[in-house]
C-alpha cells in the first residue's frame, strides 16, 4: 500500500511540473480552501484522485479475493464505504475548486493504472525484495534515487518536487526495513513477507491496545528527536556537498551555502 500511494504522488508530481498546469482560475470561480502549499501546487493531474482510486480499486479487489469467511452484509457494506470515499474525493476536488474535470479523470485513470500494476506484480516485487540479498534493496534505492534527480524542472516555485522526494525517502526505508526485518525471527510472510504477526486471541486486548499506544508514541518520539538532529546535522553537510558540486542544480531550491 505504502508504495502504491508513493507511486501516485511521485508519478502526479512528475507530470504536474513536466506539463505545469495550473488550477482553475480563482476568480472567477471560488476556491474553497485553506491551504496555502497546495494552492502553489499545479492542478493537472489530481494527486488526490490518484491516490484515492488506487486505495479504492486495491481495496476492493483484497476484499473480493480474500480467503477468510466473512458476512455477505458487512462485504457489501465494506465495499460501499470504499466507492463513497473515492467518490467523495474526486467530486470534492471539483466541489473545492482544487481540480477541473480532467484533472480528476486523469488523475483517476493514473491511479487505476498504479492499482492494477500493484495487483499483478505487487506481491512478485515484495518477495524478490525480501528474498533477495542486499542487492535488491540497493538497486529500489538506486532507482528511486534516479527517479528524484530526473524530476523535471517547473516553471515556478512548484512543492511537488518536495512531496516526491519525502515519498521517495519513504519508500526506500520501508523496503530496505521490509528486507531487514523479514531476515528475524519475528517475522512472518503471511500474507505478505515481513508481515507483523498478531493474534488477537493469543495476546489479548490489553496486549493489543498497548502495542499501538506504544507505536504511536514511539512515532512521535523519533520525529521529536530526528528532526531538531537533521536540522543541525545535515546543513553542514549539504554545504560540503554544494563546495565539491554535487548539489542538485534546481533552479529553486536555496544554497546551503
Amino acid at each position: 500500500m505504502v508504495n502504491m500511494l508513493a507511486a501516485g504522488v511521485i508519478w502526479s508530481g512528475f507530470i504536474k511540473d513536466m506539463l505545469c498546469l495550473p488550477r482553475p482560475l480563482s476568480p472567477p470561480l471560488q476556491r474553497i480552501s485553506h491551504s496555502g502549499s497546495a494552492a502553489l501546487e499545479y492542478g493537472f493531474p489530481s494527486t488526490h484522485s490518484t491516490n484515492a482510486i488506487s486505495v479504492v480499486i486495491y481495496s476492493v479487489w483484497a476484499l473480493q479475493t480474500t480467503s477468510e469467511t466473512r458476512d455477505p452484509y458487512t462485504h457489501l457494506i465494506s465495499q460501499g464505504l470504499l466507492y463513497a470515499y473515492a467518490i467523495s474525493i474526486v467530486f470534492g476536488r471539483l466541489y473545492c475548486g482544487m481540480h477541473g474535470f480532467l484533472d480528476v479523470i486523469i488523475g483517476s485513470i493514473l491511479g487505476a493504472i498504479i492499482a492494477v500494476i500493484q495487483i499483478v506484480y505487487g506481491h512478485r516485487f515484495d518477495m524478490w525484495v525480501s528474498q533477495g540479498g542486499y542487492e535488491a534493496p540497493l538497486i529500489v534505492t538506486l532507482a528511486i534515487l534516479i527517479l528524484v534527480r530526473v524530476h523535471p524542472e517547473p516553471a515556478d516555485d512548484c512543492p511537488c518536487f518536495d512531496d516526491s522526494v519525502s515519498f521517495a525517502g519513504v519508500v526506500i526505508g520501508a523496503e530496505v526495513g521490509m528486507w531487514h526485518y523479514t531476515r528475524t525471527q519475528y517475522s512472518s510472510s503471511v500474507p505478505v513477507p515481513g508481515t507483523v504477526p498478531f493474534n488477537l486471541q493469543e495476546i489479548g486486548w490489553p496486549r493489543a491496545v498497548g502495542r499501538v499506544l506504544f507505536g504511536v508514541a514511539m512515532i512521535f518520539a523519533w520525529r521529536g528527536i530526528t528532526k531538531p538532529t537533521l536540522l543541525k546535522v545535515l546543513p553542514p553537510i549539504f554545504r560540503l556537498i554544494e563546495r565539491i558540486r554535487l548539489n542538485m542544480p534546481r533552479r529553486f531550491f536555496l544554497q546551503a551555502s
